[in-house]
């Protein structure tokens, strides 16, 4: 079984070769110029874009892209499983659609399985690691799937912003809101939901977000797989980790960078929080 992803779980290309998994990138428009999603620009290059005024636009791989990769495993018999960024924040899942379609009309014996996972950045990158994990201990396609789909019910997001008005910007808050939320230290909590990036709760200041963030791990049960992605946030980020450790059963707590795509669109200063809740 191939495992492909896209660039949007926010998994390193380092550790993506480790995996033997195969990454489509998307990509990343800064003025005239194009990039290809970690190939082509870090992280860091999106935020101190940001920094200085400009706006990284991003847009999805194309069906081209995931055929070139597909026919490569479907020429080696290979069963293919494509692990999706949410259909709802990006039309890469229907370029697969389309590629995979394109590809069965001449090769209808080939094994191509799309999976929609309604997650995004590390949510997705922690299904992804699990799912690798299956392939390691042999598991059977079918099995494993069932493994995939119980994982894609079981992510939960959940990440708070320093910018509102870059959000705002992005259509994902009104400006009254942004404008208000900088006056009175307003912070949302956001999480995704049916694949979509809604707000959860607001809170006045940040160490309340942090502990809202807590308290949702306590509530469900959480001992382990937690995961902390930052942009330009490694401080904020740490105090959440050390956090979690101190008033919670979790003993080992993860810290990433989240990627160029994401950050383009969530700005500076985002710290997010993932786990699975086990309890679904």
């Amino acid at each position: 079984m191939q495992l492909i992803v896209d660039s949007c779980s926010d998994i390193s290309l380092e550790a993506l070769k480790t995996m033997d998994i195969e990454m489509i990138p998307l990509k990343i428009t800064i003025g005239d110029k194009d990039y290809l999603d970690q190939h082509e620009i870090s992280s860091e290059e999106v935020l101190q874009t940001i920094t200085d005024g400009k706006r990284p636009l991003t847009s999805q791989a194309n069906p081209e892209d995931f055929t070139k990769v597909f026919l490569k495993y479907v020429k080696q018999n290979e069963p293919i499983l494509y692990i999706a960024l949410s259909s709802e924040l990006s039309g890469t899942y229907q370029s697969a659609v389309i590629a995979r379609d394109t590809i069965l009309e001449d090769h209808p014996e080939a094994d191509i399985t799309l999976m929609d996972t309604k997650a995004v950045s590390y949510g997705l990158g922690m299904i992804v690691e699990r799912a690798h994990a299956y392939v390691e201990e042999g598991l059977g396609k079918d099995e494993l799937v069932a493994k995939v789909e119980k994982d894609v019910k079981a992510i939960r997001h959940f990440f708070t912003v320093h910018d509102l008005d870059y959000l705002s910007q992005g259509g994902r808050l009104s400006k009254g809101q942004a404008f208000l939320g900088g006056l009175l230290n307003i912070k949302p909590l956001l999480h995704v939901e049916e694949g979509r990036l809604v707000p959860l709760e607001k809170h006045r200041g940040i160490k309340k977000v942090y502990g809202s963030m807590v308290q949702h791990l306590i509530a469900d049960n959480v001992s382990h797989d937690v995961h902390i992605t930052q942009a330009n946030a490694e401080s904020q980020a740490e105090q959440l980790r050390q956090k979690i450790l101190d008033e919670t059963k979790v003993t080992e707590v993860k810290i990433s960078t989240i990627g160029p795509t994401i950050s383009s669109h969530t700005g500076n200063g985002t710290v997010a929080m993932f786990y699975f809740n086990e309890g679904v």
